[in-house]
């Protein structure tokens, strides 16, 4: 009981001290539904995000009145010049907000206003919705679309479903997967700064623990590009494929004549170890990505090269040593691209 007593009493001392520290917080969904069917955070909500153990990159982020993360509030029908979409790559939670894409862009172009919208973890078939929630509400005059490696086969409901968000079915409908609000203990979890910092800060992967205890062979772990595995079978590819000509054919329907810039992520360590990628899922479907966006009329901008000609240049990364998102510089770079292909 002594021993159970120390262990109760140390969780509890070190939650305290973590809740004085600037350990990483998370912003809470509203809940989703198919009469509030568009995936956002409770609206003017602040937050602190922390990364490593150490804190060693700390950034305040805050909500707007719609509940997306961004410095300023959104306006109906407000007409920006721009409005990006993308997942955590545009929420961007590692870095300021002064250093993210939107902002960027307003800052070495000052006639421009950016809108974003980007929610972590949310894919193609998601942004099809925010594009059409964009149209709707705000009518921007053109569109940013971020995208990376996971967002192809995690728009398939067979594949994936994360609440909140749309994925398409079989029969290649977008279907809702509904939001009811966080359970009891994922509540709990959310509120615990110990738990947060374990699992946040941290990173613990229990896969991985549990692979260094023996349990499960570790040999059998896939390798990844970015957030997604190296290899997929050839149904999930197959797949893949549709998921993006419906993507492309959708969104330039709904936005008709626009014009729709998209700035395709590239594995960044591929880049530091000078590997070849052509063998990867990711590849192949940024290839085909960005050739049929090509035959759609859509802007195209392939960050490979332009971050391989930085990091051959002056050798510095685009990402953080515990966290594959972009750094400062990578946004730097992303934004500058669009500016310089399009203005």
């Amino acid at each position: 009981f002594y021993l159970i007593y120390l262990f109760i009493v140390s969780i509890i001392l070190i939650e305290i001290i973590l809740r004085f520290l600037p350990t990483q917080e998370v912003f809470k969904l509203q809940i989703v539904t198919p009469e509030n069917p568009i995936i956002r955070y409770e609206p003017n909500k602040e937050a602190t995000f922390s990364l490593g153990w150490n804190f060693y990159q700390i950034t305040k982020k805050k909500t707007n009145n719609y509940g997306y993360v961004a410095s300023k509030n959104y306006s109906k029908n407000a007409e920006p010049d721009v409005m990006v979409i993308g997942d955590s790559m545009v929420e961007a939670m590692q870095v300021d907000n002064k250093e993210t894409i939107p902002q960027i862009i307003e800052k070495l172009d000052t006639s421009l206003n950016v809108y974003a919208m980007g929610i972590s973890g949310v894919p193609l078939s998601q942004y099809i919705k925010f594009i059409e929630f964009a149209e709707k509400e705000f009518s921007p005059k053109e569109y940013i679309i971020v995208v990376i490696s996971n967002d192809f086969d995690e728009s398939l409901c067979s594949y994936k479903q994360k609440q909140g968000t749309y994925c398409f079915d079989k029969n290649f409908e977008l279907k809702l997967i509904p939001f009811d609000g966080y359970s009891l203990k994922r509540n709990l979890a959310r509120n615990s700064a110990f738990i947060r910092y374990v699992f946040l800060n941290l990173k613990i992967d229990w896969r991985f623990v549990i692979s260094k205890l023996g349990i499960q062979d570790s040999d059998i772990s896939p390798e990844y590009v970015g957030n997604t595995e190296r290899k997929k079978s050839l149904e999930i590819e197959d797949l893949s494929f549709k998921v993006i000509d419906e993507f492309l054919s959708r969104i330039s329907s709904i936005v008709r004549n626009k014009k729709i810039t998209l700035i395709i992520g590239a594995h960044l360590n591929d880049i530091y170890t000078e590997r070849n990628t052509t063998d990867s899922y990711f590849y192949k479907m940024r290839e085909y990505l960005k050739r049929n966006a090509k035959i759609k009329g859509l802007n195209v901008i392939d960050m490979r090269p332009i971050l391989e000609q930085h990091f051959n240049k002056f050798g510095q990364t685009f990402d953080f040593p515990i966290d594959g998102h972009w750094n400062e510089l990578g946004h730097e770079l992303a934004a500058k691209a669009y500016l310089k292909i399009n203005y």
